[in-house]
């Protein structure tokens, strides 16, 4: 199974839509599914959402939307509302559906610890691979709370403040139980550094063409290898991005 950089991610999604007419929306909403599921594999009763304001985030939405028909409790801490349409479709079905939503300029911190508390599984869905600088505030002290909460964390594609390529925290990094990683594992995760944060890899299916998948001719120049994860490292689930 191949390790791709954020370049060639992004190449594979534009293809996807170009080559395919595969709709960006689709491909959200599966990846939605996908966390939803991994974390329905921990039982849990009540889950908080950290989201941002990206494609990241809008998987979050949609994860919390596959939740809640699971009959899970959510809540959805969010940092700001979504422009693009995919994320600000799924935030608005949240509305609609009248799943609980907090912006985070409100939480005082008593209500952070609360919140964080009453959560059995948090859902780290505030960056994705596109990230490349050190992370400012709102989102340190958003990552802080999440790393010191001691509840398990999934994370969306990639733990929020990881470099997708080179594996390195840019200043802070979620540490998550589990990270459901989209269509391909990413570059960062060859490094052993990064298995700190990423704890047990989920590649997840989300309806990605093979032959984009497979194609060695979709690489840049900057790249050649390819390799796979250990047996038993890595988890791939079917359940059909950008």
């Amino acid at each position: 199974m191949k390790h791709v950089t954020t370049r060639q991610m992004q190449a594979i999604d534009r293809q996807a839509s170009t080559r395919f007419n595969i709709p960006s929306i689709l491909l959200m909403e599966n990846a939605g599914r996908a966390v939803a599921e991994a974390v329905l594999a921990f039982h849990p009763r009540h889950v908080v959402l950290f989201c941002g304001s990206g494609n990241n985030g809008g998987d979050g939405f949609v994860a919390a939307r596959h939740l809640a028909n699971h009959a899970v409790g959510c809540t959805v801490v969010y940092f700001q509302r979504p422009a693009k349409a995919d994320p600000a479709l799924n935030f608005t079905i949240l509305e609609k559906m009248k799943i609980p939503r907090v912006v985070w300029e409100r939480l005082t911190t008593a209500r952070r610890q609360a919140l964080l508390r009453q959560a059995d599984v948090i859902v780290d869905a505030i960056f994705g691979t596109g990230i490349s600088r050190t992370l400012q505030e709102p989102y340190t002290t958003a990552i802080q709370d999440i790393n010191r909460s001691r509840r398990p964390v999934v994370s969306v594609d990639i733990p929020s403040g990881m470099n997708a390529d080179t594996g390195k925290p840019m200043g802070l990094c979620v540490r998550a139980r589990r990270t459901v990683t989209l269509a391909l594992p990413k570059r960062a995760f060859k490094h052993k550094a990064s298995r700190r944060y990423t704890g047990q890899v989920i590649v997840a299916d989300i309806s990605i063409p093979a032959q984009l998948k497979n194609n060695p001719g979709f690489r840049p120049r900057e790249g050649k290898g390819t390799s796979c994860f250990r047996q038993g490292k890595t988890v791939s689930i079917r359940c059909g991005r950008r």
